[in-house]
């Protein structure tokens, strides 16, 4: 098998040896590093490819949805920079018939880019209005979606397989307002927040449909963490809209990844991950990356058709001895033992981590498997 059939392969049923697939790409700066650039919007899907290389653990890969600004004028953000040499400033505005939009992203080296202006606030005039006409929007442009990621698809999937990224989460509302306001508007506003995200929901598996006839292996599935949500917003919007859209991923015989890597509990202890239709989950951590206490006690509350993937702490990569991280990869080996878990970390890898530590994972694994070979093959020799 190669490399993109073994990842799957490992998702779909386990594997009997350590499997190791650090989190690399995404926009957290590992893999810019490696390419010597300081600016992560600098990052391209080469760099990671090349990273993955370097350090040399199984890879995945995940490609944004392609800007459809190209095939749709009326989602044509306008863009404007302001730069200096420590600061990078991004304006993106769009004309809508209920009135402009704008967001601002900053950039500082090493540390990629941060949204400090979201499009919409939980008091934005129309809200729900301009968050449909921009859904609908999208709807035009998904005949255009195979041409336009194919090319990116065929580059990447030469070395891995490939997760494609949008704000699929209808809760998420295509990710115009901040999950504070997310929050606040499902609160205030609860029937017409349903109605938007039956809209965004049936356009989104239409979108689905167009990523998978293009090739695509997974789709990502997000959602907030405990820190920002309540279980009774999970009960009315992320458990039965997940499974919606799950349902049209497994359809089109994809598979859904899932990252949340803050805070899980208690959602993890009340089953909603269970129900949401996950096929690869991360990251069951401890603290103070998350707030799940045992590993092997949460391998058990996930369902066992689940393939969990984690969860060497950012803390320990960051700052840890090459023992400590040898130590720490041992631990998630040792309690996910009989369970169908990627040996990998609690986040992605951020520009700062040092690749020895990184390495030090990579090298770990693969001797713990032989070790374990060895003492298989000596058992059998004392048998016979």
């Amino acid at each position: 098998m190669n490399a993109r059939e073994r990842f799957i392969d490992c998702v779909k049923n386990g594997t009997e040896k350590p499997f190791v697939s650090l989190q690399i790409g995404a926009g957290a700066g590992f893999d810019c590093k490696l390419a010597g650039k300081e600016w992560i919007s600098e990052g391209t899907l080469e760099d990671t490819i090349r990273s993955y290389e370097i350090v040399g653990c199984e890879p995945l890969f995940n490609i944004g949805l392609p800007d459809l600004g190209s095939a749709v004028e009326s989602l044509k953000w306008q863009q404007v920079h302001e730069n200096t040499d420590i600061l990078r400033k991004t304006f993106r505005s769009l004309e809508t018939p209920f009135g402009q939009i704008t967001v601002q992203f900053n950039e500082q080296k090493k540390h990629g880019m941060t949204p400090v202006k979201y499009a919409l606030t939980a008091d934005s005039p129309n809200v729900f209005d301009i968050i449909s006409y921009y859904a609908e929007q999208h709807a035009k442009g998904i005949k255009a979606i195979p041409d336009l990621l194919k090319p990116h698809l065929q580059q990447a999937q030469s070395f891995g397989p490939v997760s494609v990224q949008w704000n699929i989460q209808p809760f998420e509302l295509f990710g115009l307002p901040s999950v504070e306001n997310l929050a606040i508007l499902a609160m205030l506003q609860p029937d017409p927040y349903h109605q938007c995200c039956n809209l965004i929901a049936d356009i989104n598996i239409e979108l689905i449909k167009a990523v998978f006839l293009a090739g695509a292996d997974f789709v990502f599935l997000g959602a907030p963490g405990s820190e920002m949500l309540s279980p009774s917003i999970y009960e009315d919007f992320i458990v039965p809209y997940s499974q919606k859209i799950t349902d049209a991923v497994h359809r089109m015989g994809g598979l859904i990844y899932s990252h949340i890597c803050s805070p899980v509990e208690p959602f993890l202890s009340m089953g909603h991950y269970n129900r949401m239709g996950i096929d690869l989950f991360e990251t069951l951590s401890p603290p103070p990356v998350g707030n799940v206490a045992s590993l092997t006690k949460a391998r058990e509350v996930i369902d066992s058709c689940v393939c969990t993937r984690g969860n060497i702490g950012l803390d320990v990569l960051l700052n840890g001895t090459q023992e400590e991280v040898e130590q720490a990869t041992i631990d998630v080996i040792e309690a996910t033992k009989g369970s169908k878990h990627m040996v990998a970390a609690s986040d992605y890898l951020f520009y700062d981590i040092p690749l020895e530590n990184v390495k030090t994972v990579v090298k770990t694994t693969y001797e713990y498997s032989k070790s374990t070979d060895k003492r298989t093959k000596d058992c059998s020799a004392k048998m016979t």
